[in-house]
């Protein structure tokens, strides 16, 4: 069995004051500088400033998805970082995103939500600064891109949106400064740090399937499978691997087959004798 797995988190921010006590923090070191400003770590963590807006945040989101380090059949992990407005809450109140919409649009997005995270907000995505607060909701303006492009190249338990409160109704948006971005964002670094443990967790057990279900591929590629087949033969192997069984699943996907019904057969009679 292959054991390339990968963590590979992509981290996305609107502006560079954003993302600089990020950069500080995870000791990233700058890789392009064109068309993005990309940092890394070297160990799975990247940080890509996008720009502010929908449009430039889904065309950030889809250049580091080109730039792929693990295998293609594996998955990335996904995290939106920055501030936010909000009709009452108070400033400095980091959350998690529970609902995205795109005021723009109607989008409606759903993202997963993290175990033991009690701080969770819905975020309207808007195209201009919001300066009336007309929901008791957060807004930004990158969400709600982030988020669709995002979820075309990854599973949506593996996004997650992170903001930190900068105005509201009684704390104007005109006086945000450099210095409350900063100490705003420093404020997050605790909560994403939660966040992307858990996603490293979820990419861990479905990267490790999904190796084990190429590996199993690749031993069987003379073979035709069906997709219902296919569906059967990913079940069998998920199977074999719960039950700690590998050895047995190999030694039977080494044999020779005349055909994927004559192995899918093989495969559910050993399960059965073993079950008994």
């Amino acid at each position: 069995m292959s054991n390339n797995l990968s963590f590979n988190i992509n981290l996305i921010v609107a502006h560079k004051l954003e993302a600089t006590p990020l950069i500080r923090h995870f000791k990233l070191r700058a890789l392009t500088q064109r068309p993005y400003q990309v940092f890394t770590n070297g160990q799975g963590l990247r940080l890509i400033i996008s720009g502010m807006g929908v449009r430039n945040t889904v065309s950030a989101v889809k250049y580091i998805s080109e730039y792929q380090s693990c295998e293609p059949y594996l998955k990335e992990g996904w995290v939106n970082a920055g501030i936010a407005g909000h009709k009452t809450a108070d400033l400095g109140i980091c959350f998690l995103a529970n609902k995205i919409l795109h005021q723009e649009t109607g989008e409606v997005y759903y993202p997963s939500l993290h175990m033991g995270i009690k701080s969770t907000e819905m975020l309207i995505t808007v195209d201009k600064p919001e300066r009336l607060y007309t929901q008791e909701a957060a807004y930004d303006m990158e969400a709600a891109g982030f988020f669709k492009a995002a979820a075309e190249c990854s599973e949506i338990e593996l996004i997650s949106t992170v903001k930190v409160v900068s105005d509201n109704e009684s704390n104007s948006i005109d006086a945000i400064t450099e210095g409350l971005i900063n100490d705003l964002m420093v404020e997050t670094i605790d909560f994403v740090e939660f966040v992307m443990r858990e996603i490293k967790e979820r990419l861990n057990m479905l990267n490790k399937t999904l190796i084990l279900e190429q590996d199993y591929m690749d031993l069987t590629k003379n073979l035709h499978f069906s997709v219902s087949q296919h569906h059967q033969f990913k079940r069998y192997c998920q199977r074999y691997h719960a039950l700690g069984k590998e050895t047995e699943l190999d030694a039977i996907l080494k044999l020779k087959q005349n055909s994927a019904r004559v192995l899918l057969h093989k495969l559910s009679d050993a399960l059965i004798i073993q079950d008994h």
